[in-house]
């Protein structure tokens, strides 16, 4: 008898082969959800879009350059790459935190936007506009 060819005679107390899939409940179809979420992007301002993404990458390049440069200094002792790398993370983390703010205060606006110099340095209407 061959140990690689299966026995066709099975013992009556053998369980089944398990089925992992049988497991928890089905999964949902994400096709619909995804669709919806792609459409979500429509509901969104092209300057809220590009600010967030524009913030997003220069995080991330903040985090990254910061972490590199620390550990560039406290493990190696390589002040010569790690201070350079650090002070790029710090650039973009500042230029996150600006982008931040002047959308915040409204002061980023897209180019073909008119400029609204009726509003005062807090964002809101002016004596003259309200009468």
């Amino acid at each position: 008898m061959n140990p690689l060819e299966e026995d066709e005679e099975t013992w009556p107390d053998e369980p089944d082969e398990f089925d992992p899939d049988s497991l928890g409940p089905d999964p949902p179809d994400s096709t619909r959800s995804i669709r919806e979420s792609l459409g979500a992007t429509e509901d969104v301002s092209d300057d809220l879009f590009r600010a967030f993404w524009a913030s997003v990458l220069l995080l991330n390049v903040a985090l990254a350059a910061l972490s590199i440069g620390a550990m560039l200094i406290y493990f190696r002792g390589d002040y010569g790459t790690g201070a350079p790398v650090s002070l790029i993370g710090v650039v973009a983390a500042l230029a996150t935190a600006r982008y931040y703010w002047r959308f915040k205060t409204g002061r980023y606006t897209d180019a073909d936007a008119p400029n609204d110099d009726s509003r005062n340095e807090n964002g809101t209407a002016t004596e003259e506009d309200a009468r």
